[in-house]
């Protein structure tokens, strides 16, 4: 008895000393840039006239020469979360409190959906839909559901198997984060699963953890573990690397924790629940009280914990992570756009805003700055009522274009266009062209400067 008595004093001291030694210290915040942004309106199809966008009211701003329009609103989209493009180059959204995933053909190109099919329903919180080839998988809280279609010609897809059943799994379901992302890796062959914690800062099993998979769902390991809610997760296009965000925990102040974005290691340690940033520890009151005592196994696991590539705004709660594609347009050439749905812990408020994470190269892991790119959905961040939609969900077309999905509010999808790419080279008069979208399928667009010589 008195050995073990001996024990916990030694592993409290252990703690307690370590507490001490890591001195919180300034926050090394990624750089804000806020871009060159200025105020417009948005372009509301008739159709959609009665989702009640006001042209003054419910202005945003985006990079000059960009436009916004609405992509897409109305039933059944209801809380529209992330979105995948299918086959066919058509949009697909989970919408989750309509239990479905919906498709949403753009067939005449003219940036305005033609129509919105029921791909499939009965979705418990469905929050992610992604593909492989002519699969659909869709992540629930439940699990994981592969979907296929009976008619090739048809966006309905009318079968179905459970390949992750979480209720099997223990203490999987349940408590504050409920959504699940999924990413689908085709050249390793695995799926990886994002499973927040159940609560705001406890000592938890099995959640707060990314999980990989075989593809028909068998497998299942622990991937990457502290990781409190990755609601964005992402493979980099050209480098294949697992990508995440992360919700950190309430309660700490209007600054602390941080949000992080940064690559997801195998077997990587990220701090949930008692550190934050690169080895910090929490303040263990209240709430945190319970972590209490801090053993040597904690220090070790802390150890473990690499600085993030980007460090933003505390409680901006990020949700969709996307790496652009080499042929956007030039500003946007390097990194990857996230967007910031805003949490209810941070008085004046932080995110509903869409940002651009620059990176120097594709094999840079460290983020230079973070760029303001889509903003002006909370008109005083003093005032977290004059919020009048929260970005959740992205998706970049091949001509550039981002869309987002909003959930709260003046629920829709945006389109942001980028202007034309076209110029003219005054000194040669060589003229310069492209084709939309690129690679092109069966029809593209081809556009030339009006003065160019032929």
């Amino acid at each position: 008895m008195m050995q073990i008595l001996l024990l916990i004093i030694t592993l409290v001291v252990i703690g307690a000393s370590t507490l001490k030694a890591q001195d919180p210290g300034s926050i090394p915040w990624t750089p804000k840039d806020a871009g060159d942004l200025v105020p417009v309106s948005i372009a509301v199809p008739p159709r959609y006239a009665s989702i009640g966008l006001n042209p003054t009211q419910h202005q945003i701003s985006i990079p000059r020469g960009w436009t916004a329009s609405v992509f897409f609103a109305g039933f059944p989209l209801d809380k529209g979360r992330f979105m995948s493009w299918g086959p066919d180059s058509v949009l697909f959204i989970a919408s989750m409190n309509s239990s479905r995933i919906l498709a949403i053909p753009d067939r005449d190109r003219d940036g305005v959906a033609d129509t919105v099919i029921e791909a499939a329903r009965g979705f418990s919180t469905g929050h992610d839909v992604r593909f492989f080839r002519d699969t659909m998988y869709v992540a629930q809280e439940s699990g994981v559901v592969k979907l296929w279609r009976s008619n090739s010609s048809s966006y309905v897809y009318d079968n179905r198997s459970t390949i992750i059943n979480k209720a099997e799994q223990v203490n999987q379901l349940g408590g504050n984060h409920r959504t699940r992302t999924l990413v689908v890796d085709s050249l390793k062959i695995k799926l990886y699963l994002s499973v927040g914690s159940r609560g705001n800062a406890d000592r938890e099993t099995n959640r707060a953890v990314i999980e990989e998979y075989e593809f028909d769902g068998s497998g299942r390991r622990v991937y990457a573990t502290g990781i409190r809610n990755a609601v964005g997760m992402t493979l980099h296009p050209r480098t294949g690397k697992l990508w995440a965000n992360n919700n950190g925990s309430d309660n700490q102040g209007n600054n602390v924790p941080p949000e992080w974005v940064d690559i997801i290691r195998d077997g990587g340690f990220y701090g949930y629940p008692f550190a934050y940033h690169f080895r910090r520890w929490y303040n263990f009151t209240g709430d945190y009280s319970d972590i209490l005592p801090i053993t040597s196994v904690d220090t070790a696991r802390l150890e473990l914990m690499m600085p993030p590539g980007a460090l933003v705004d505390a409680h901006c709660a990020p949700m969709a992570l996307v790496f652009s594609e080499s042929n956007a347009q030039p500003d946007y050439r390097n990194g990857a756009f996230m967007a910031m749905r805003g949490s209810w812990n941070r008085n004046p408020a932080s995110g509903a805003k869409v940002v651009f994470l620059r990176f120097d190269s594709d094999e840079d892991t460290i983020a230079n700055a973070v760029v303001d790119f889509c903003t002006g959905f909370i008109v005083d961040t003093n005032n977290v009522t004059s919020r009048w939609a929260r970005p959740v969900g992205l998706a970049l077309s091949a001509d550039g274009s981002v869309f987002i999905s909003l959930d709260e509010g003046k629920q829709c999808i945006l389109k942001i266009s980028p202007p034309a790419t076209t110029s003219v080279n005054e000194s040669s008069g060589e003229a310069d062209f492209e084709l939309y979208p690129n690679p092109t399928h069966d029809t593209f667009e081809c556009t030339i400067p009006g003065n160019a010589s032929s």
